[in-house]
């Protein structure tokens, strides 16, 4: 159930972000009926440091808000049940995550938040599925993790829409052909695939591009041949109708950076993705910054579907941040919410089928912050709703701005809204 808004709270310093678990106190696992003595722990494994990090300070900043509000609800129900987040930092790595993971299992918890990527979720699998628990993860997307059955709750819809969205988007720009560049690992390769799949439905194509390690931090060989590509495709399409595709996490904006000054990169127009929308680094003064908006940057990122980004729990994730979030992330909010309630509802020693049963059973039935969190057969969000973000100078500084959202229904009719449709509201 959605509880009511509660006050403005006083707001917790930010700079608590560090690396490992961010929770120094040691609160015992408890189940239905714990007092304010001993809260119920709710483990977050967060990718707070790394190429990700970005996206896990909002994934924090969320998941901090809502113990605020759980526990400031209880209070004023008379209730002394509290709810204590222990944060575990993932690094943005696959071995870390499992870690991590390990040792929420040995702690004897069978349930935690997620804010990881795709293949951090790939290498906690099978541990996850094996141990009996269940994780509720806000930043995993790949499509080939969309499986019926499995113990992993995925809070946004998998890249299959997003390779929808962005083929609607750049088909609404004029776009006949895009060059991607994009991280080689489980999410970047099986997004490239969805994408350039519709993108080809959609009477586009995705040319052959440029692929690059997780672990690669100079990019000068690929752009160079990036560059390359481009000339090409230019000569072939012309290049009001090509496009860079930019598939990365935090490494894009070294990447746009170096792009300055090249010849073919700088005439046409790069296109992101939920990984790179909205990353601090592409807006104010920066090098990278101002070359993402004089190429018109643009991405597409899960958003929630007519939202209210100035409701009171936004506003404070917001103000935690210092600069307006994605909305991924803060589906963890509402995740908080349900294990709190399904922890209240079932007893933490229930059996898996039980468990899990009740656990779909309040995900289907939840209206909250992000709206309805209904999942599919595959237990991922059944909504796709996808926000557009670009990179434009507003008083001469680089600032991203939602010019459009395209949502795709379950029933797979689409809608796309830009700054001139009457159904979008503008921020």
């Amino acid at each position: 159930m959605k509880y009511p808004t509660l006050p403005t709270a006083i707001l917790l310093t930010f700079l608590l972000l560090a690396t490992g678990c961010m929770n120094t106190s040691a609160p015992q696992t408890t189940g239905p009926g714990s007092g304010a003595s001993s809260p119920v722990v709710i483990d977050a494994l967060v990718t707070l440091t790394g190429p990700y990090s970005s996206q896990g300070a909002i994934a924090k900043a969320a998941l901090l808000t809502a113990e605020e509000d759980i526990n400031r609800y209880s209070a004023s129900i008379g209730s002394e049940r509290r709810v204590s987040v222990v944060f575990h930092d993932t690094a943005s790595d696959p071995a870390t995550a499992l870690t991590r993971a390990k040792e929420v299992q040995k702690s004897g918890r069978r349930i935690f938040l997620g804010h990881m990527t795709s293949a951090e979720i790939a290498s906690i699998k099978t541990f996850v599925d094996e141990n009996g628990m269940l994780v509720l993860d806000a930043g995993s997307t790949s499509p080939s993790l969309a499986i019926p059955g499995d113990s992993i709750f995925r809070l946004i819809s998998d890249d299959s829409a997003q390779g929808e969205a962005m083929a609607m988007w750049l088909g609404e720009q004029q776009i006949r052909a895009i060059v991607p560049l994009w991280r080689g690992d489980i999410w970047g390769d099986n997004l490239l695939n969805a994408t350039r799949g519709a993108f080809l439905e959609h009477g586009g194509l995705a040319i052959d591009g440029i692929r690059f390690g997780p672990e690669t931090t100079d990019f000068s060989f690929h752009v160079a041949s990036l560059d390359l590509l481009a000339g090409d495709a230019i000569e072939a399409y012309g290049a009001d109708h090509v496009g860079i595709y930019l598939i990365g996490f935090e490494e894009s904006a070294p990447i746009i950076e170096k792009a300055a000054g090249r010849e073919n990169l700088t005439r046409i127009r790069w296109f992101g993705c939920d990984g790179n929308a909205g990353i601090p680094s592409l807006a104010g003064v920066s090098p990278a910054a101002m070359e993402a908006a004089r190429v018109n940057f643009t991405c597409v990122v899960w958003g929630i579907a007519h939202g209210d980004p100035s409701s009171e729990p936004q506003t404070r994730i917001r103000e935690r941040l210092g600069y307006p979030p994605s909305s991924g992330p803060i589906t963890l909010y509402d995740a908080l919410w349900v294990v709190h309630d399904l922890l209240n509802d079932v007893p933490i020693n229930a059996d898996q089928t039980h468990l899990t049963l009740a656990l779909e059973r309040h995900l289907n039935t939840y209206q909250g912050e992000t709206g309805s969190l209904v999942t599919n057969e595959a237990g991922d969000r059944a909504l796709a709703s996808y926000d557009v973000f670009r990179v434009m100078e507003q008083d001469g500084i680089p600032q991203w701005k939602r010019i459009g959202h395209v949502i795709i229904w379950e029933d797979r009719s689409e809608h796309i809204g830009t700054e001139t449709c009457p159904y979008f509201r503008q921020e």
